[in-house]
């Protein structure tokens, strides 16, 4: 038997539908695949008995009741009308939307009948899903890549519409476990209310069109509506007054989702942070920088003058330039006070360290020229004169009375 919360097929060795048992190693038995369980043909007697009291014959009527009769052939049908008069009988719900083939003639639909379709209740979709895998022939897609790469029913659980956006989250119905989903379109109109059907696959959405009833197929982030054509009057250069006269198709640049406000990531503004401190502000500075750096609105969109404009001021971030200080010129640094210098002594003349005569005359003399003496008196003294002579050793004087 199956462990407790495990499924009858379930590998992990405990329970009967195979697996490691041997609690694994290099002498563990290879782990097998599951097998589905086999059922009696009581047991699926009884399932196609549940089957056919619920009416869930197709994929749809699993999930959703049928709210009319074919007025042709009295057959359980699909009935929905907008309010152009357009009335429309499904065979099944979700992609490709098959229409149902007595009424499908162009000419107007009556009959007999009841409210839109609605979702079944939680116990009946899970005994619905019970009886269904004891049957033969299967009614809903079977193997996990089948699964993921079919269309699913779900429901409109959450609706919000504003500024040409609308967020819709979908509860899934094939599935008991009710994952939730969501998508974001720009459209002009709410296309969908709480309670409408959805038909998805993976990142894909399908409905009806409430006005045309045809299919309508989108991705997250899809536009239904002409933005150019409804700013075509804008000048996106003119710099606006007030951040009042942003339009409510402009509003999709800065955000979507849950009541369409406009809304301004933490990154932007720290850009916007970043290039005050370097001096780039103002909305043509702005957006001309933030084009060069590879930065795009929410909506894909370059940047223009009159976006960057509702961008700063959505975002609250100054526009100031940093003050910055001057660099100090020759004119205007302080002086700085000198410290007193001490007397500078006369430099003493190098000796000779030789005689004049000859070659004995040092380097150092012969490349210093000696400054020429100023011309002194001469004296007129004789005495003076015979002494200067002597000393050279060639005069000497000899007294008059000698």
């Amino acid at each position: 038997m199956t462990g407790h919360n495990h499924y009858p097929w379930c590998t992990c060795g405990w329970c009967v539908g195979g697996g490691n048992r041997n609690g694994g190693g290099a002498n563990a038995a290879p782990v097998t695949k599951p097998l589905r369980p086999v059922y009696s043909e009581y047991e699926k007697h009884q399932a196609t008995q549940t089957l056919k009291g619920y009416g869930a014959t197709s994929y749809s009527r699993c999930f959703v009741n049928p709210n009319a009769s074919c007025p042709v052939c009295g057959q359980p049908v699909y009935f929905y009308a907008n309010e152009h008069g357009s009335r429309v009988f499904f065979d099944e719900l979700g992609k490709p939307w098959a229409k149902h083939p007595c009424t499908d003639n162009g000419r107007p639909a009556s009959g007999s009948v009841r409210a839109r379709p609605s979702r079944r209740p939680v116990a009946e979709i899970k005994d619905i899903l019970s009886a269904e895998q004891k049957i033969d022939q299967r009614i809903l897609p079977v193997g996990r890549k089948t699964r993921r790469d079919s269309w699913k029913l779900a429901v409109v659980v959450e609706v919000h519409f504003a500024d040409f956006g609308m967020e819709v989250h979908v509860e899934d119905l094939s599935s008991q476990n009710h994952q939730k989903y969501r998508f974001f379109i720009y459209c002009d109109q709410p296309l969908l209310v709480e309670g409408d059907l959805v038909s998805r696959r993976r990142e894909t959405f399908s409905f009806l069109h409430p006005q045309s009833l045809e299919d309508t197929t989108v991705v997250n982030g899809d536009r239904l509506v002409d933005f150019e054509a409804l700013e075509k009057d804008i000048d996106p250069s003119i710099i606006p007054g007030d951040v009042s006269e942003i339009l409510p198709s402009e509003r999709r640049h800065f955000g979507s989702g849950s009541g369409g406000t406009a809304k301004v990531s933490g990154t932007l503004r720290s850009v916007l942070e970043d290039f005050a401190k370097k001096g780039i502000v103002g909305p043509k500075l702005v957006s001309h920088y933030l084009n060069e750096t590879g930065r795009v609105t929410a909506d894909g969109s370059p940047w223009t003058p009159r976006l960057a404009f509702f961008l700063i001021a959505l975002s609250g971030v100054s526009q100031e330039k940093p003050v910055r200080q001057k660099k100090r010129t020759a004119g205007n640094k302080p002086q700085k006070a000198r410290k007193p210098q001490p007397h500078a002594r006369a430099k003493k003349r190098p000796r000779s360290s030789g005689t004049l005569s000859g070659n004995s005359v040092s380097q150092s003399a012969k490349n210093h020229k000696p400054r020429p003496e100023p011309a002194g008196r001469l004296s007129t003294d004789v005495d003076e004169w015979a002494r200067m002579l002597s000393r050279l050793g060639r005069v000497s004087r000899k007294d008059d009375d000698g």
